[in-house]
């Protein structure tokens, strides 16, 4: 078969973007679009109908995001003309300050003040501690708060600017603290503590407490002891303050030792104490009969050494006021609708009653400074900023600002997509504007002189600009010869303008005037059916934009695979992933095209049956409407699969042919066709492989055949039996008159074909060597060294060659393979032919003939050992070629067969 027409011709989908090469305004000529929607309800132009795509030039300018056009379709501009302004607009308004060092990358800021607040009383003082600056700030009545937000930073509303430094409402250790009229509320993040809503007084009942850890046999002290200040509690640690003793521990573990200083008393009645356990008493009231207190104390039954006792703790009292002192403060920008403020802010970081751990001191309340913005717009941060006073310069004032930052751009040059900038500021330093007025003006100027374009009515923003220059237009003469274009004419290069005038590059025909035709510098792009769009008829283009993605099929040499995957895919015979659809009959082919774009083949028998084909996900069809269509034919794209190739064929020539020459038939068509495509994927890669080196392996695929009635032969259905044999056993069959066995051809893979062979020990060499000899030695098979690789294996000449004896009569005669050996001698004298075996051709000397036993060879044989020996070192009485079998002296006729 010729190498040509094994090469399958297949398509394949591809696309190709279009680009603009020249700047200008888009004509549709013949384009008709149409939007389709996807599943996910994305939206695609498609070309529902081809044509020419025209670009007519002129010079595109990309605008600026909110720029205004001040220019209209039609009016004739100079060069440095105005197209376009932008505004910088303020949205809150307020008091403008431009900044002396505003100069940045992006180009000059402007600020403005929508609200201030100034404490023009308090004085800032910046001091050093540590290497870093701490900023204190010092009211007219003493006051010092600690500036928490450093200059330059920014704060939001509700966060702490400044926290009073004030010692009044500090201890000396840890304590309980205990609510007395204070009315709190939890807002802001826990960690803040407690906003106090109500003034009252703080009751605090000092206790100093150690946390341990240690083993408790390094406890000095017992529970319930009173001690001294400066007593050793625990081993090296020491008590501060005198008190009775309390020890907490857990698993011979010492936790905590507790210190309650406190005036202890024995108490004659527990009863009458521990009810009193855990109150306040006033002064002047009684503790226990006879003990009365003259200072208001906290009472506290303890089991100490000598008994029970009552502990008299002192309590210390805080006044805490309703609202706390403020620095003067004033606030600018309240009239355009924004407030803020700095409010003082009482905290308390402990809960009613609870229980503070600590030998050191702590704050049981801080007063704060926080930031407050009005409601409205609580997002806005303010800047912290330091003012020099009016007055005095040296003064330093806090001031809190919200600032709208406009950032003015720069001017910029002409380039190849937009004209030139130039921007206008309008307003000065410390003016007071309201929202909404206009900071700056930013001009688009054109590069050069020309006619404007492009401008749609009614669209929500203009983002390009279109200028006919002078360049764009050009004028042809057509002499004395009358023009036959008219105006608005789209012409392409080569076209007639007058009578033997042509065109040499293409354009627009703008005017007509006698001999003289103006047109406009042109670009046509021819644009297929089904290509997706990019652009809109109008609109402006750059150079290098996308205009079109055109969608078009290619002719592919080959398969879709190619390469060794493929030729595995063919030898072991597997079914490909995306195999084509084969026309079972010849027959008409009829092909519809549904509504939802479904497409349908038919075809129509030539006794009018009409049989559906229906097509898969992404397969294209090979045939048209109408064609003439062969059995076993492609109808879609796509490898074929050798299975149905066989079945296909086998059932249609079955209907007039018997099962022999049906499966011969089918089997051939299935040869050429794997034939074929392993050729063609070799030959796509140049290599050039005789067929009989693929038709070895062929036939070895297709000699099978699946028995599906036995008949009345010894075979089973379902076993694979070589197509010959099955043969051998019908011709039986039939002379003898009985039922002849019914079957179906096999395509077998290269592996499974191995290991169905006749032979056991070729397929044991191959794969799944355990499950092949076991399953011989059950079957008790004999393997007769037919083939190459059993022959091999066990050292014999392979039986192949012109002095094979198996060649050398075609009659198919049975030989007995066993000789008697007088017989065998007789005739060894009349055998012209010597064929060698394994054993004897060890012996064989190149140069020496047929002399095969020369005399030194068989005297430095060793005189063998056993039987086996004794048979080897007699072999050269004999001559055994690959038909015989070799029996020694000590082996009986009767033995060997029973062996066999």
């Amino acid at each position: 078969m010729p190498a040509a027409s094994r090469t399958r011709k297949v398509t394949e989908k591809a696309t190709k973007d279009v680009a603009s090469d020249l700047a200008g305004e888009i004509l549709f000529a013949d384009v008709v679009p149409e939007e389709k929607k996807d599943r996910q309800g994305n939206t695609t132009r498609i070309a529902q109908r081809g044509g020419l795509i025209w670009i007519l030039s002129g010079e595109v300018y990309n605008l600026l995001p909110g720029a205004e056009p001040t220019v209209k379709n039609g009016d004739r501009i100079e060069a440095n003309s105005i197209l376009a302004q932008t505004k910088l607009v303020t949205e809150n308004g307020g008091v403008v300050r431009i900044p002396q060092d505003s100069e940045g990358k992006g180009g000059r800021e402007i600020e403005i003040i929508t609200a201030s607040v100034v404490l023009d009383q308090a004085r800032v003082i910046a001091e050093s501690f540590q290497g870093r600056e701490h900023y204190l700030i010092e009211t007219q009545n003493g006051q010092r708060f600690s500036l928490i937000a450093t200059p330059g930073t920014k704060v939001t509303s509700g966060q702490v600017v400044a926290e009073l430094i004030d010692n009044r409402y500090r201890t000396q250790t840890g304590g309980i603290i205990k609510y007395s009229g204070v009315d709190v509320a939890k807002r802001g993040k826990a960690k803040l503590g407690y906003e106090v809503v109500q003034g009252g007084t703080l009751l605090w009942i000092p206790e100093e407490t150690h946390e341990v850890n240690k083993d408790i046999s390094l406890l000095v002290v017992e529970d319930g002891q009173y001690v001294e200040a400066g007593t050793e509690v625990v081993k090296d640690i020491f008590c501060q303050t005198g008190g009775v003793v309390e020890v907490t521990q857990k698993n011979d573990i010492l936790r905590e030792i507790v210190i309650k200083p406190g005036e202890l008393h024995l108490a004659d009645n527990p009863e009458a104490v521990i009810a009193k356990n855990g109150t306040i008493i006033n002064p002047g009231e009684e503790a226990i009969p006879g003990l009365t207190v003259t200072e208001m104390r906290y009472m506290e039954y303890i089991e100490s050494p000598e008994g029970p006792a009552l502990l008299l703790r002192p309590v210390t009292e805080f006044n805490v006021p309703n609202e706390p002192s403020i620095p003067s403060q004033t606030s600018t920008s309240e009239e355009v609708g924004r407030s803020i403020q700095l409010r003082a802010v009482q905290r308390i970081s402990y809960k009613d009653g609870e229980r503070v751990k600590s030998v050191d001191g702590l704050e049981l309340i801080r007063t704060q400074l926080v930031l407050e913005v009005d409601k409205d717009t609580p997002q806005l941060a303010a800047d912290i900023e330091l003012m020099a006073d009016e007055t005095d310069p040296e003064i330093m004032r806090l001031q809190l600002v919200i600032l709208e930052s406009l950032v003015i751009r720069r001017d910029i040059a002409a380039d190849q997509t937009q004209g030139s900038t130039t921007t206008r500021l309008l307003v000065a330093d410390g003016d007071q504007i309201s929202p909404g007025a206009v900071i700056a003006r930013t001009e688009i100027l054109s590069k050069e002189a020309g006619e404007v374009r492009g401008l749609r009515a009614g669209s929500e923003s203009v983002r390009r600009l279109l200028v006919v220059r002078a360049s764009d237009l050009v004028t042809l003469n057509t002499g004395a010869k009358e023009p036959i274009v008219e105006v608005g004419d789209l012409l392409v290069s080569g076209s007639k303008l007058a009578t033997g005038v042509t065109l040499e590059e293409s354009g627009q025909v703008v005017a007509v005037e006698g001999s003289q035709i103006t047109m406009r510098t042109a670009r046509p792009y021819r644009v297929s059916n089904g290509a997706v769009l990019h652009i809109d008829d109008g609109d402006l283009v750059q150079r290098g934009d996308n205009l079109v993605l055109l969608v078009f099929e290619r002719a592919k040499t080959g398969d879709i695979i190619q390469g060794l995957p493929r030729i595995e895919e063919l030898l072991e015979a597997r079914k490909p992933k995306e195999a084509c659809i084969l026309a079972r009959r010849a027959g008409q082919a009829q092909v519809v095209y549904n509504d939802d774009d479904s497409v349908d083949i038919k075809v129509i028998e030539k006794d009018g049956v009409i049989t559906d084909y229906p097509l898969g996900p992404g397969q294209n069809l090979l045939v048209i409407d109408g064609a003439e269509v062969k059995s076993g034919e492609p109808l879609t794209d796509g490898p074929a699969n050798p299975h149905e190739i066989l079945e296909l064929f086998f059932e249609l020539h079955r209907e007039t042919l018997g099962i022999h020459d049906s499966s011969m038939k089918s089997l051939q068509e299935v040869q050429t066709f794997l034939v074929n495509e392993v050729q063609s994927v070799y030959q796509s890669q140049g290599i050039e492989i005789s067929d009989k080196h693929i038709e070895v392996i062929v036939r070895q695929m297709t000699s099978k055949g699946r028995i599906d009635d036995g008949g009345d032969t010894t075979m089973l259905p379902g076993e694979l039996v070589e197509l010959r044999q099955i043969e051998q056993v019908n011709e039986a069959m039939s002379i003898t008159g009985g039922a002849p066995a019914e079957y179906t051809p096999v395509l077998l893979g290269i592996t499974k074909a191995s290991l169905n062979t006749d032979s056991f020990i070729s397929a044991a060499s191959f794969q799944e060597t355990t499950r092949v000899l076991t399953e011989a030695a059950i079957e008790g098979k004999s393997d007769w060294l037919r083939g190459l690789k059993e022959n091999v294996i066990i050292g014999r000449l392979i039986p192949a060659g012109t002095g094979f004896n198996a060649y050398e009569e075609t009659a198919n005669v049975e030989i007995d393979p066993i000789y008697e050996g007088s017989s065998f001698e007789d005739e060894l004298d009349l055998m012209t032919d010597v064929v060698l075996d394994d054993r004897t051709a060890r012996s064989y000397e190149r140069d020496g003939g047929f002399d095969v036993f020369p005399t030194p060879f068989r005297a430095a044989v060793p005189e063998p050992i056993g039987d086996f020996g004794a048979s080897f070192g007699k072999v050269d009485d004999a001559v055994l070629d690959d038909e015989d079998d070799y029996s020694s002296p000590d082996v009986d006729d009767d033995d060997m067969d029973e062996d066999d």
